[in-house]
């Protein structure tokens, strides 16, 4: 071996390019081997986002599946180049380029909802006069503006008629108690902790639940729109609701049971009477309990505390609302449009904890501070709108108060889900021309050339 090595025919590593490459195959097999996980995440996004595209263009079905899920899925994301991307800022323009694909541009006009069109727009518009000329951070509550933008796009293809009601409806339902119920399943495994599905946090996943189950009460009042897979999958959707242990959502849920109750006294009076005593005596035991409990993060003591804003979160974003309150009343021209959309966190970069920056949860206090008088004009003008379009008002109760009540301590108008819900309860009405959704003329006429086909 060694008059081998000691041999002039011995190969020595003497050329340049070899050692180059041998240099370079290290540095990529070793930044392969680092970067992997990226790597494989980034190409699964590529793959799904593809598949997602050419479905959605292929059978505006699908696009609305796509288009629900991306709602639901508002806890995943992507950040590129100081961007935080959500599924929904691919879904929203997909959804409504799928909508126009298929119905050949014969939708209802957009000024035919000129309220809801009016009051969204001047809140954006609100939020980036007030961004430029107030918010130390600009560039961050345009950031903002732009989620918001994308959250209101999210009602175009409701609102142009672009949505068959009932397909929107049966298959938002399966695919939300599809994650509920592997979110609950999960939870019963033994992982603990509180439901979030994938949402952006718990009491974002409380408000998605409790807005879909009012939804589900208001299309009720057609029993063609429910079937018995719909109210199969509303089952876990509830159960999450619950395993959220969000207090806010809880509330909404029990308005719900209210409004139930008060329509069906007479037509079901058993039910709303079994109802109303097991409430009562689980209100009686929430009271005996209410002092015993233990840790503020756990599920009974949630329950027995459901409105305390003395202790635990309750403490916390009672300090926060005073310190905006504070800063609000003590401004000059910058209440009328406030200084710029999440523009508290720039002006508080601490929070009494002295741990982040603070966090406006509150809808109503956030409206106010960030778009002030005129801002706050614009929105309750564009949801105002909404709620006139509904032909039951009282029946859009649960929906439309179990979102203002869950906004009222965690703003959730950043997120598309909200508007598309509520835009959703004005096509309940039925079809918007002729009898027939343009989904359902496009479901028809695919069907129809599939017969005559050779």
């Amino acid at each position: 071996m060694r008059e081998l090595l000691r041999s002039p025919r011995a190969p020595l590593p003497n050329s340049g390019t070899e050692m180059g490459a041998v240099v370079v195959l290290a540095f990529a097999t070793a930044l392969v081997a680092v970067a992997w996980p990226t790597i494989a995440f980034l190409t699964a996004v590529a793959v799904l986002t593809t598949a997602a595209v050419v479905a959605s263009l292929a059978d505006l079905r699908w696009a609305w599946c796509v288009f629900f899920a991306a709602l639901c899925a508002n806890g995943l994301r992507v950040d590129v180049v100081g961007l935080t991307v959500r599924p929904e800022y691919v879904a929203v323009p997909l959804m409504i380029a799928s909508v126009l694909l298929h119905t050949r541009g014969r939708v209802r006009p957009l000024p035919a909802r000129g309220g809801t069109v009016v009051g969204a727009g001047g809140l954006i518009a609100t939020g980036v006069v007030a961004a430029v000329l107030f918010a130390p951070d600009p560039a961050a509550s345009l950031r903002m503006a732009l989620q918001l933008s994308v959250a209101v796009a999210a009602m175009v293809p409701v609102l142009i008629g672009g949505v068959d009601l009932r397909f929107a409806v049966r298959s938002g339902t399966v695919i939300l108690g599809a994650i509920s119920a592997w979110s609950v399943a999960e939870f019963a495994l033994g992982s603990g902790g509180r439901v979030d599905g994938l949402a952006f946090e718990y009491n974002v996943m409380g408000s998605l639940c409790v807005g879909w189950l009012g939804v589900l009460y208001y299309v009720a009042r057609d029993p063609s729109v429910l079937s018995r897979t719909t109210r199969v999958c509303a089952a876990p959707i509830a159960a999450a609701l619950i395993l959220t242990s969000t207090r806010a959502a809880w509330v909404a849920f029990g308005v719900l049971g209210i409004v139930w109750a008060a329509r069906n006294a007479t037509r079901r009076p058993v039910s709303v009477l079994s109802a109303t005593i097991a409430a009562i005596v689980a209100g009686a035991a929430a009271r005996q309990l209410y002092d015993t409990v233990g840790s503020e993060d756990g599920f009974v003591w949630r329950v027995v505390h459901i409105v305390d804003l003395d202790t635990g979160t309750g403490a916390y974003r009672l300090l926060i609302w005073n310190d905006a309150v504070t800063q609000i009343v003590v401004r000059d021209w910058a209440v009328l449009v406030g200084t710029g959309l999440n523009s508290f966190p720039q002006f508080n970069p601490v929070d009494p904890t002295n741990v982040d920056a603070a966090y406006l949860s509150s809808l109503w206090l956030a409206l106010l501070y960030d778009v002030g008088v005129v801002g706050v004009a614009f929105f309750a003008v564009a949801v105002g709108s909404l709620v006139l379009q509904t032909s039951d008002r009282w029946r859009a109760v649960p929906l439309f108060a179990g979102l203002a009540i869950c906004a009222s301590v965690t703003n959730i108008i950043w997120f598309a889900f909200p508007w598309v819900f509520m835009a959703l309860a004005t096509l309940s009405d039925g079809p918007p021309r002729g009898g027939e959704s343009p989904v359902s003329r496009s479901v028809r006429r695919r069907r129809h050339r599939r017969r005559v086909a050779p």
